[in-house]
């Protein structure tokens, strides 16, 4: 990337809105800008001040007036990219934004890449690459748990983790460094004991890092609850009272809903998909079919799945195979709905067949049991994401990985210490120092440099 590259993006969500932003930045950002830029005040001498909102016009090659701004010069280094970067915050429409970034780039920069501000903050030293991460994850997040690890991230939290990881492994790295040096100086066996007990604590620190990652995407991500169930047993009215709002059509006759119908909503922090799919039933019907092949491809894919029975009526064989819905080990929960109505189901049956089975009633159209039914969600998300330790702060796969490694090399010295020669100590040290230094952006490919920033987003 050239030194004198001059970028610039639209840096705000196109649509209707008081405020848009348009973010120019390298060497001749201030150039670019005054080009494009006349000014209410015109004739100061001391023109630009920095960080100074400056009252103006911006018109285009043409002379063509294209708004009303507010524009601000910051000069490198103290910039989000460390690079001289002008703002122009306009009026935010699709078109005003769209005309000013066309005359912008029509005197002397090219349009970003996506994520390429951020990547300049990273290459020119501003932040590390979790903190570039934190930003991507903040931008994303659907909950207040996930935006408040991002801020932690982006404050640095994660990065002084592991660089005081490294600088641990550095302190046990470098006496036996020293004596692949100076042999003569280390005849005895030089290697305490200590380093055997330090490893160990230090896999001890990476696995509760590790514990809370899963949980820790979750409120990234979110996560995805599937209701199934024969037709007309409530699942659209249940959709609807957990969302609050009348996202399915409700009827009496069976088989309306045909298609997979989503909402989201949180959930004890967590961001929740729920997918309302068709009721599952012996069908020769060609959209029917199809309805029914998704609703068991999305209970296959969900994280949770909801089996809803109408309590009103007796068990019938398809409930008790859809009871079974899913693969090994997924987590499921079954719904009694229709409370409100003489119950039918025989509970005490469905326990002796199910015991290990979370069973509640609820009925739906009354909001009766939400309460009990959301609170049991978030009990069994808790119970399958491990509760995060303070220490932990992965939330991308890749971040994840990486740790695996650094445990997986430790783990190797811990359980072969006596036996382990040692350069072979050494290189599993110093894997781990590496594998560490790729979570925050210093031993890292530009290939995948250039991956993690193309999943940002336009002007960031």
């Amino acid at each position: 990337m050239p030194d004198n590259d001059t970028i610039a993006a639209i840096s705000t969500p196109l649509g209707q809105g008081g405020i848009g932003i348009i973010r120019i930045s390298g060497s001749n950002s201030y150039q670019t800008a005054q080009s494009v830029f006349t000014s209410s005040k015109p004739g100061s001498e001391d023109f630009p001040i920095p960080r100074y909102l400056y009252h103006g016009y911006i018109k285009n090659n043409r002379g063509k007036l294209l708004d009303e701004v507010l524009v601000s010069f910051m000069p490198a280094p103290n910039t989000y990219t460390r690079e001289d970067t002008v703002e122009i915050n306009c009026h935010s429409g699709i078109y005003t934004l769209k005309n000013i970034l066309e005359a912008v780039l029509g005197n002397g920069a090219r349009l970003a890449e996506p994520g390429e501000f951020t990547k300049r903050a990273f290459l020119n030293g501003r932040i590390d690459l979790s903190q570039a991460e934190g930003v991507m994850n903040i931008i994303r997040a659907r909950s207040e748990e996930a935006a408040n690890i991002a801020t932690r991230t982006i404050m640095g939290d994660l990065s002084a983790k592991i660089r005081d990881l490294r600088d641990e492994l550095i302190a046990l790295r470098a006496p036996m460094e020293a004596s692949f040096d100076y042999p003569e100086e280390f005849e005895d066996d030089h290697r305490p004991m200590k380093v055997k007990g330090a490893v160990r604590l230090l896999c001890g620190r990476l696995r509760k890092m590790l514990e809370g990652a899963e949980r820790n995407r979750a409120y990234q991500e979110g996560v995805s609850i599937a209701i199934v169930g024969r037709p007309n047993v409530g699942k659209s009215s249940l959709l609807n009272a957990l969302l609050g709002q009348q996202k399915a059509i409700v009827h009496d006759a069976p088989g309306t809903t045909r298609d997979l119908l989503e909402g989201h909503l949180t959930i004890g922090g967590y961001p929740v998909k729920i997918i309302d799919t068709a009721g599952i039933q012996g069908s020769i019907d060609p959209v029917e079919l199809e309805g029914i092949e998704r609703a068991r491809r999305a209970a296959a894919e969900a994280q949770l799945i909801m089996v809803v029975l109408d309590s009103s009526q007796p068990l019938t064989i398809e409930d008790l195979e859809l009871i079974k819905i899913g693969e090994a080990g997924q987590d499921k929960l079954v719904v009694l709905n229709k409370a409100d109505l003489k119950m039918k189901v025989n509970r005490k049956e469905l326990d002796n067949i199910f015991p290990e089975m979370n069973i509640l009633s609820t009925a739906a159209l009354y909001d009766k049991g939400l309460g009990l039914l959301t609170g049991k969600i978030v009990s069994i998300l808790d119970h399958r994401f491990c509760q995060p330790d303070e220490s932990s702060l992965l939330v991308s796969i890749r971040q994840e990985n990486l740790m695996r490694k650094v445990l997986m090399s430790l783990e190797t010295i811990a359980e072969q210490y006596e036996t382990l020669p040692e350069e072979l100590t050494a290189f599993h040290l110093e894997e781990a120092y590496n594998l560490l230094g790729e979570i925050i952006g210093e031993t890292i490919s530009d290939a995948l440099l250039d991956k993690i920033f193309s999943e940002f987003c336009l002007g960031k």
